[in-house]
């Protein structure tokens, strides 16, 4: 793996908690609440442990406390002793407020986090963010380098945006041929036939060849509508991608996750 630039023009040692914060965009109500509950080393060591160990934080003000604590006294060292530059390390740990603005769109407006389990992955230097996507490390079972892809919410998924970021991980990982494995609502084949024929969504699942598709799993409504509904009929058409699947779900349609992968 290779290291990345200072974006701020200044040292991982240099960087203070509170401005990490700001850094990976935490909004003032998260950083208050976080800022309020401070954690002992101990509790941020313990906390850690639980997090790796999938185990569920029950305070949500307290696991946004905890894991933010850990990604900067724990994590983000880390970074440092592999070489690994600040711009990286402050994209991916941004992943810290998407999921706490994802709480506090479902618990009406109030700080806190619930997704530690996938946030332990970040903490332990097994998911970066390059460019655009998230490049997730993976047990090696054959011949090919293998990463799992993913998608952040409202990540750009232009083709010059993604080949720029697939051209960054091979840089980063220093590998001339990877395989990227993918699971999600965007590479779904009934989607494909909502899709307009200059859509970006489009062309990003056309770079794909499919090989499953999981129809117990409800992505696509949670990410086009934010919310999941048993009857589409309550769904609003708030754009045209949602307009048309809320008419492909009334008609009896489904819209799976779908999984492929790409060589780069």
């Amino acid at each position: 793996m290779r290291g990345g630039r200072l974006l701020s023009g200044m040292s991982l040692d240099e960087i203070s908690f509170p401005l990490f914060l700001d850094m990976i965009r935490l909004n003032e109500g998260a950083k208050g609440c976080i800022l309020s509950y401070p954690v002992s080393h101990e509790e941020i060591v313990s906390g850690y442990e639980s997090i790796i160990n999938r185990e569920v934080l029950p305070d949500p003000k307290r696991a946004l406390a905890i894991v933010s604590a850990a990604a900067y006294s724990i994590s983000l060292p880390e970074y440092r002793n592999r070489g690994i530059g600040e711009d990286i390390a402050i994209e991916t740990f941004k992943d810290i407020s998407r999921w706490e603005e994802e709480y506090e769109r479902t618990h009406g407006g109030e700080p806190g986090l619930s997704e530690t389990g996938w946030l332990g992955y970040h903490l332990q230097l097994r998911i970066f963010a390059l460019g655009s996507l998230q490049y997730q490390l993976r047990d090696q079972t054959d011949d090919i380098f293998t990463l799992a892809l993913h998608i952040p919410k409202g990540s750009d998924i232009s083709r010059e945006s993604v080949q720029s970021s697939f051209d960054e991980a091979k840089r980063f990982f220093r590998k001339d041929r990877i395989r990227l494995v993918c699971s999600s609502w965007l590479l779904s084949e009934e989607l494909y036939g909502l899709l307009d024929a200059n859509s970006r969504i489009k062309a990003f699942s056309s770079m794909f060849t499919k090989t499953s598709s999981d129809y117990s799993r409800r992505q696509a409504e949670e990410r086009i509508f934010g919310m999941i509904k048993e009857n589409p009929a309550e769904y609003e058409g708030t754009t045209s991608l949602a307009s048309k699947a809320r008419e492909h779900l009334l008609r009896g349609g489904k819209l799976p996750v779908t999984s492929g992968y790409v060589i780069i």
